[in-house]
């Protein structure tokens, strides 16, 4: 991940801030459509999973400049998601989803950049979150 792609997730991350939690309402909207039997893997009222989503979201790109408070957050994320039995191939899944929901967020703004930037944090995410699971 470059410091151009940091730079580019942050300042998109801080555009959407005011609305992540629409933004996470309209991620699991399109998860739940796009791949149903994830449904059974979250509880049936989603309040609290949206504001966790959109607090984890967040905090995980705002540390991404500093590596060590990156790689302990997303640790703790993936010990989490473990013992919740998300799988590896749960990640992808995930990956498509959430990147199509925050094009959809910055509309007109959104590019090719924006693309390669969320993709590289995405992936560095997953990483850092398989890492002590191996």
């Amino acid at each position: 991940m470059t410091p151009e792609h940091v730079d580019l997730v942050l300042h998109d991350v801080e555009l959407i801030r005011p609305r992540l939690p629409q933004v996470a309402d309209a991620f699991y909207a399109r998860l739940f459509e796009r791949y149903p039997d994830l449904r059974a893997m979250f509880p049936a009222d989603l309040t609290r999973q949206r504001a966790k989503f959109a607090d984890e979201l967040h905090a995980l790109v705002v540390a991404l400049p500093d590596v060590s408070a990156f790689l302990a957050g997303a640790a703790r994320l993936g010990t989490r998601h473990a013992g919740y039995g998300v799988r590896v191939a749960h990640y992808g899944q995930v990956r498509t989803v959430l990147i199509a929901t925050i094009a959809a967020e910055l509309g007109p703004t959104w590019t090719d950049a924006h693309e390669l930037a969320w993709t590289a944090a995405y992936d560095m995410i997953t990483e850092a979150m398989l890492l002590n699971l191996r």
